[in-house]
């Protein structure tokens, strides 16, 4: 439910102990290789910088990526904003977008990016559940040049910083590596 405060009484309406009170819908649960970012906006700051934000929409159910890429010196080369890709960047980028009617248990609704030069795929995120966003595959840089790797067993950004099976609370905020 989408309401801040829904109250369901049962019974009696004097008894406090028979009202249940629904509590609203939490963040984003973001799965970034093994490591899980709890209760998030869906942004995700690589570095200290906003570099990718992730949303999910209801009806119909879609997963949308907003996300800047850049090359190893830290310069920008490429925007996506809501799984579209800017100008100058449908040259160097392909994106796929699996819609939930088009998505099996096996193959979920999920966004991919991939490099026209590497012929590769940069990004992509699956959504799991109707609030929890799987990062399978990361191959990308960051604002500051340096890698970043995203396998199913670990997050790793440039030689410096490697996340194995950590859990952060985000309070409703975004998901902060590095």
């Amino acid at each position: 439910m989408n309401n801040p405060l829904q109250i369901k009484t049962v019974g009696i309406t004097d008894s406090p102990e028979l009202i249940d009170i629904e509590k609203p819908e939490q963040g984003l649960e973001l799965h970034v290789g093994s490591n899980v970012f709890r209760n998030t906006n869906g942004v995700v700051k690589l570095q200290g910088k906003e570099q990718l934000v992730l949303e999910t929409q209801s009806q119909p159910l879609a997963l949308f990526l907003t996300m800047d890429l850049y090359d190893e010196h830290g310069t920008r080369i490429g925007h996506i904003r809501r799984n579209t890709l800017s100008a100058h960047s449908v040259g160097r980028f392909t994106i796929d977008v699996k819609l939930a009617n088009e998505a099996t248990p096996d193959d979920p609704t999920s966004v991919t990016v991939g490099s026209r030069i590497a012929g590769h795929t940069i990004f992509e995120a699956c959504l799991v559940q109707r609030r929890k966003i799987r990062i399978t595959v990361g191959n990308f840089y960051t604002h500051k040049g340096e890698l970043v790797t995203v396998s199913p067993h670990y997050c790793r950004i440039g030689t410096s910083l490697t996340l194995f099976g950590d859990v952060a609370e985000s309070r409703g905020g975004a998901a902060a590596i590095g």
